[in-house]
């Protein structure tokens, strides 16, 4: 316990320290400006196996779970306003740089973010940087195209398995509804881990990486329960008009961009302190092994473990 209170509040320590509030909101601007071509592509990946039309429809019923109806409303206007093909090839094409670039913006700043929480700072190339770091990024909103696919299969196969035992079984639907639950913490552990493995510029081992993204599954699961409650219950949107569904998405991204970085300043503090390109090491147990640490005064950071 002594150890788990340790990390929490340095965990809370590094999130006001370096200004998480403030580069959450930035974070969200982006995830706002960047949702309909991050959409869009995810939909294109994982309509490759479902069709688009379907994954369409089970993404903005998903959507419209979170945001209500106007912003589920919104969310299928972007989509279909982003996949018109009424234009000609050159529209087209310029149409998909466009998409690709703004796509990748959300990355951006994230790593920008996760960067301050490891406090390590970008190499000085900009333009190898700027490549690496938009290729991590399209790679990244690829990956959300898989996850969604095996999440829709999983929703399927419980959906299937829900419609035979529901008749057969009293204890079948809470069972089922806790295996749904376990699959999406599973998807958010993979995609959290993902994205503390390759948008920060340091060498964090793939154990440290996976323990945070399941700590910060976690917290997003319960954050994004109680952020649906407190939308759906309060009238957070309702002095806006027709700017209301946009405001709740923005708040939504707010929230999850928040709990993104507090994961992040778990992940950092059940590490330990942060390695410098080239100094990582790994212990035979796959645990990041810093060497020669170089660390600001203020950095008061201790290496912590549960076990």
């Amino acid at each position: 316990m002594a150890a788990t209170w340790r990390i929490l509040k340095q965990a809370m320590s590094g999130f006001l320290a370096h200004e998480a509030l403030s580069r959450g909101a930035a974070i969200a601007f982006y995830v706002v400006t960047s949702l309909a071509p991050v959409l869009l592509i995810v939909v294109a990946i994982a309509g490759l196996v479902f069709g688009a039309d379907a994954v369409r429809g089970s993404l903005v019923k998903e959507l419209s779970g979170l945001f209500g109806q106007q912003g589920g409303e919104l969310i299928q206007t972007m989509l279909a306003r982003s996949s018109d093909k009424s234009s000609g090839a050159a529209a087209s094409i310029l149409g998909a740089v466009t998409v690709i670039i703004t796509a990748s913006g959300v990355f951006s700043e994230m790593q920008s973010g996760l960067n301050r929480a490891w406090e390590v700072k970008s190499p000085d190339q900009p333009w190898s940087s700027l490549i690496r770091t938009r290729a991590a990024s399209l790679g990244l909103v690829a990956a959300l195209g898989f996850l969604l696919m095996v999440s829709l299969a999983a929703s399927t196969a419980l959906a299937a398995l829900g419609n035979y035992f529901g008749t057969h079984a009293a204890f079948a639907l809470p069972l089922l509804s806790l295996l749904n639950t376990v699959v999406s913490i599973a998807l958010f552990t993979a995609l959290f881990a993902a994205i503390f493995k390759v948008l920060p510029d340091a060498p964090i081992a793939w154990r440290d990486v996976i323990v945070g993204g399941f700590v910060t599954a976690i917290l997003f699961t319960i954050g994004k329960s109680l952020i649906g409650w407190y939308l759906g219950t309060t009238a957070a949107s309702s002095g806006y008009g027709a700017a209301g569904a946009l405001l709740l998405i923005l708040l939504w991204a707010y929230y999850s961009a928040q709990i993104l970085l507090f994961g992040a300043e778990l992940t950092r503090a059940m590490a330990g302190p942060t390695p410098k390109p080239g100094d990582q090491q790994e212990n035979g147990d796959g645990r990041s092994k810093p060497a020669l640490l170089q660390l600001d005064d203020r950095d008061t950071w201790q290496p912590h473990r549960f076990m």
